[in-house]
């Protein structure tokens, strides 16, 4: 139920405000609007304004119109006047109603993130290597534990989302990435990590793909508890606990609540040198279960906050990265760097959705604001039948001081109208073959 919920506010929320954008270009340029339409088919509810828009929202919550007066496709009513008529406005009137669309998505993906800004700030783990999956791209690549990202092909990086954000941007590319980190020795020095596991199965999280395991950093040590017995200090990195290495803080935290009681050979990193320990965690008793706590809490985390102004630059810097990790994915689609097969339709934007949800309010808000800009960007490529399209056709008009031919205009509305609908169901296909795969 979730997740069905929260794909038709995703969906009903990101079409409103697209709309919303050539709504108010249409009534600043004096268009006549006859239709506002949130879904496609049935009509569920409808109620018509002073200046005889009819507000609809219909049951398939896929997408969304807006209808003006156009002599091209409906006839005009008796009380029309041409000046309320969309056709006949200057072309650079109607260039403005078509970009005001993919405007206002960018609007609310950035009004969102400094909401966001305000509210929560960021919050990341450092970057820092714990042990790389053994035959892995990172072991080939030279990563060692406590390995510190500092950049990627020379733009730096604090935390594994700007690590994951900037990797994205060479997905698909034949070279490695250059990787700057600084070794838990304090020196720094050049890992050249490989892609192409991660672009045969982009949809995967990278750092599982390419074998980066995040290192378990040791954060607070309590009091008077196991951690203190065991001689571990904030900012020891867990290499191993029971002969086995820790490849997250999910599994060693699950390890030693199996292990009340118990003493467990450990090897820490410490300063660049490896230490062995024994670690005692102590028995808890937890909903009637007793349990192994060791007394720690997780370390390397990286928290900003900001004021409303500082908020504004903030949001300004995730926009512009996620505006540039979308343009990059389109155009590697476009050139064949990336496999069909990622495009994703409305089965996996409602399962994200309702992951996304299902983490909280934050992450949801998150999503919404990508899949926004995603919208704003899509809609803006150069196709017929796209916001875009139009655009580029104004353009052209403006700059030939004529109209474009009737018969140019209808065949280009057929190209365009393949090229979308082959897209759609492309995206559909995928998501079935996810689904029964």
């Amino acid at each position: 139920m979730l997740t069905v919920l929260a794909f038709i506010v995703t969906i009903v929320v990101i079409v409103a405000f697209h709309e919303w954008g050539h709504f108010l270009a249409m009534r600043a340029f004096g268009i006549r609007v006859l239709t506002f339409s949130v879904g496609f088919g049935p009509r569920i509810a409808r109620f018509t304004d002073k200046k005889g828009t009819d507000w609809v929202i219909s049951a398939i919550p896929l997408g969304g119109f807006v209808k003006p007066l156009d002599r091209r496709d409906s006839e005009m009513p008796p009380d029309a006047n041409m000046d309320e008529e969309f056709s006949g406005k200057p072309a650079w009137q109607r260039v403005i109603t078509y970009a005001a669309g993919p405007v206002f998505n960018f609007i609310l993906a950035f009004i969102i993130y400094w909401l966001l800004m305000m509210s929560v700030g960021q919050r990341d783990a450092l970057a820092v290597v714990g042990v790389p999956a053994p035959d892995s791209p990172a072991a080939e690549a030279g990563f060692q534990p406590g390995d510190q990202w500092l950049a990627v092909n020379g733009e730096p990086v604090e935390g594994w989302q700007d690590a994951v954000s900037e990797l994205v941007l060479y997905l698909g590319e034949d070279e490695p990435v250059s990787v700057r980190v600084r070794q838990s020795g304090g020196d720094t020095a050049e890992r050249r990590l490989p892609l192409a596991a991660w672009s045969e199965d982009p949809e995967q999280s990278p750092l599982t793909v390419l074998g980066l395991r995040p290192a378990v950093l040791i954060g607070q040590v309590a009091e008077n508890s196991g951690a203190v017995q065991s001689g571990i200090r904030p900012g020891d990195l867990v290499l191993s606990t029971a002969g086995e290495p820790v490849t997250g803080w999910g599994g060693w935290s699950e390890q030693l609540r199996a292990s009340p009681g118990e003493e467990l050979p450990a090897r820490v990193l410490r300063d660049g040198r490896v230490v062995d320990l024994t670690l005692y965690p102590q028995p808890v008793e937890q909903d009637g279960v007793t349990v192994g706590q060791l007394g720690v809490g997780s370390g390397g985390l990286v928290e900003h906050t900001y004021n409303p102004l500082a908020a504004v630059g903030a949001a300004g810097d995730r926009f512009g990265q996620q505006v540039n990790v979308i343009i990059t994915s389109v155009a590697k689609l476009a050139t064949g760097h990336l496999p069909l097969d990622s495009l994703g339709g409305p089965v996996t934007i409602a399962q994200v959705a309702g992951d996304s949800a299902a983490l909280g309010v934050a992450s949801f808000l998150m999503l919404l604001a990508y899949l926004s800009i995603t919208l704003g960007v899509i809609n803006l490529l150069p196709i017929p039948m796209l916001d875009g399209g139009w655009i580029l056709f104004g353009i052209i008009e403006m700059i030939r001081g004529r109209s474009l031919p009737e018969r140019f205009i209808v065949a280009a509305q057929g190209v365009g109208l393949t090229l979308v609908v082959s897209f759609m169901l492309l995206a559909i296909y995928n998501d079935l073959v996810r689904q029964f795969s």
